[in-house]
């Protein structure tokens, strides 16, 4: 069952306290049927200002059931983050698609007067998002720039490729799915929840990934720090959109936390490894070296938030050099210690458990020959959490294309790492790994 996740804002601060309820266990006004639509739409997940009374929260969340269904890429053994699940299809890749596949989505503003339901409690309503929109920005050119801003910057982080689809057919906002040409997976559309400072949006879980903005709410007239509200507001729905529960505790770290924050900008570490886990690192598919990522041609260069997302992943990263270079590569994972842990049924954050993302996997990096095959170098000689070092790897085939790569070990969770690359001119002149010198050092090799 799919379901919606929402926002909420205080005056005093930007803060979300999330649970799944029946609409009807919201506003007391509501009639008690669940909104029209697909059965899988028809749960929402509802937001609980700060100061809701216990005894309606406790009466919503009697019946809520569970707060989310944990699908397999959740052993909860293992992965500390918080996945609901991940797209499966799309108008673009088809159907088919699973944990660690790089997915494309497009996405697509629905035009004012598509119809929306009632999706938490508020009254059904024509959309006004781009009229709300061009009221604060003066042209959609303007605010579309912002939405861009917040796909581009998901893709970045993740194997997940983002398209605009300039049309929208107007179909009513109820996660009908994405048609190339018609309207996009994601589709975007707003009208009024609740006023200023309330309700911010919310949004469904794949293969449902529309959002619905509060239009009548007066927190996205501030726009300072490249409207970084707006921004934040719509990175995080969407990571609902991408699969993502809430993840506790309350700690301003991280973006799926369900207080929102305009601390930091954008997808934090938590949310990177969570996205990586489900969609790959922004490289994906790379498992060859048919289909190595390209590198091209550099002295030297840094790739950050890549990941090994499961127990069976290879990375493959091609890199161009003249004849006579040699490189070196290191390998880093990146990590940290935190509390982590999943949001209560009651709306509130469990404290979480001590979760350090640095020692997950026992990484392992390799220099491959021109032919992508041949091992010329290998490094797996730390420990799980350290670094390993390939330095002066002669890539003596001459100029062309060779590969490093990089594999896991058998654990199944994802492994965030660092790749840091240079190339310079081979210190070594010899096949057998003679290094440059003095003629002390090349006769002692003579019998």
């Amino acid at each position: 069952m799919y379901r919606a996740h929402t926002i909420l804002s205080t005056r005093a601060t930007l803060a979300v306290a999330l649970l799944l309820v029946p609409a009807a266990f919201v506003y007391a006004s509501e009639s008690t049927d669940l909104p029209a639509g697909p059965p899988e739409y028809s749960m929402p997940a509802f937001c609980f200002a700060p100061g809701t009374p216990p005894d309606v929260v406790a009466r919503a969340s009697e019946r809520a059931g569970r707060l989310y269904e944990k699908s397999s890429l959740t052993p909860p053994s293992t992965l500390k983050f918080e996945i609901a699940n991940r797209w499966s299809y799309t108008a673009t890749d088809g159907g088919g698609l699973s944990q660690g596949d790089p997915t494309t989505l497009t996405w697509s503003v629905v035009p004012d007067g598509t119809s929306i339901g009632s999706g938490v409690g508020e009254p059904a309503g024509p959309s006004n998002l781009r009229a709300f929109l061009n009221g604060i920005y003066g042209d959609e050119a303007a605010w579309l720039a912002v939405f861009q801003q917040v796909f581009d910057r998901w893709s970045e982080l993740t194997g997940i490729t983002y398209v605009y689809e300039p049309s929208d057919d107007g179909a009513t906002l109820s996660g009908l799915g994405g048609a190339l040409g018609l309207r996009g997976d994601i589709r975007i559309g707003g009208h009024s929840i609740d006023g200023s400072y309330g309700i911010l949006a919310y949004n469904y879980y794949p293969n449902n990934g529309d959002m619905v903005i509060d239009t009548s709410d007066s927190f996205y007239n501030d726009t300072s720090s490249n409207s970084l509200k707006l921004r934040n507001t719509v990175a995080h729905e969407h990571g609902h959109g991408l699969g993502l529960a809430h993840s506790c505790p309350i700690s301003q770290t991280k973006l799926m936390e369900p207080y929102l924050t305009t601390l930091f900008d954008g997808p934090q570490h938590d949310d990177i490894l969570a996205t990586n886990r489900s969609y790959g690192d922004r490289f994906e598919d790379n498992d060859t070296s048919g289909a190595a990522a390209p590198l091209g041609t550099f002295g030297s260069t840094t790739e950050a938030n890549l990941s090994i997302d499961d127990n069976t992943d290879t990375d493959v990263y091609g890199f161009i050099v003249d004849a006579g270079a040699a490189v070196d590569a290191t390998i880093t994972p990146m990590g940290a210690t935190y509390l982590s842990g999943p949001q209560n049924g009651d709306g509130s954050c469990s404290a979480g458990t001590n979760y350090n993302s640095l020692i997950v996997q026992d990484i392992e990096v390799r220099v491959l020959d021109m032919n992508g095959s041949t091992v010329l170098a290998a490094a797996d000689l730390n420990g799980v959490g350290q670094p390993e070092v390939l330095d002066d790897i002669a890539l003596s085939s001459g100029a062309g294309t060779y590969y490093v790569e990089i594999t896991g070990d058998a654990t199944d969770v994802a492994q965030l790492y660092r790749l840091s690359m240079t190339v310079s001119p081979s210190n070594q002149i010899f096949t057998d790994g003679l290094e440059s010198g003095g003629t002390e050092t090349w006769s002692s090799s003579v019998p």
